[in-house]
């Protein structure tokens, strides 16, 4: 085997961004920037065809993130993920009180810590990578009138994933979604934080 192995970081990501582009055809949009990084953290270059961007996503997430308005991620995994950002990151499903809840309401950890959270969602970037049930969870939220800046909801599964992101196109809100049962806490977080380094340069 006659494979050159790289070991600087810098040129190991220029490579990987060079070879994304290549069997993509991505370019240099903001929303062709998004979907690299999130290629670049999944390793799948097919969820390209299957994003959708609602027409004011990239807009509305930036501006929240400049001005480091809340993100509230649906599991722990999605808020160490994301990183290099100024304002406050928050995952409740740990909490014990969450627990406790969501055990006597018989709903799962994720739906009950989104509906705790609903008071602080006005103006927040909400990433969601892992259950479908807390990307419903904000769906009937907004539906009440909650207002996100931006909703990021690629949950991954078999169970109510795919039908929870096709309500989500529906919904009268900024979004970032990934159709189908591919998503997860990577790719959630790719997408924020590639939305975090654009906030940084204007959006370019």
């Amino acid at each position: 085997m006659n494979y050159k192995f790289l070991n600087n970081p810098k040129e190991i990501e220029q490579k990987s961004f060079a070879i994304i582009e290549s069997l993509t055809g991505l370019g240099n949009t903001p929303e062709d920037q998004v979907i690299k990084r999130a290629i670049h953290a999944s390793g799948d270059p097919d969820i390209r065809k299957d994003f959708r961007f609602h027409p004011a996503a990239i807009n509305q997430g930036l501006v929240a993130l400049t001005k480091k308005n809340l993100i509230i991620t649906d599991v722990e995994m999605v808020r160490a993920g994301i990183t290099g950002y100024d304002g406050e990151v928050v995952c409740l499903i740990r909490e014990e009180r969450i627990k406790r809840k969501a055990l006597e309401k018989n709903v799962t950890r994720a739906y009950q810590a989104m509906m705790e959270l609903k008071d602080k969602m006005d103006g927040a970037v909400i990433a969601i990578g892992n259950a479908p049930t807390a990307l419903l969870a904000v769906i009937e939220l907004i539906k009440t009138g909650v207002e996100p800046a931006l909703v990021v909801g690629v949950p991954v599964g078999f169970v109510g994933a795919k039908e929870s992101k096709e309500l989500l196109l529906n919904c009268d809100v900024p979004y970032i979604t990934l159709l189908g049962y591919k998503g997860g806490s990577t790719i959630a977080a790719a997408i924020v934080n590639a939305l975090i380094k654009l906030s940084r340069t204007g959006g370019k």
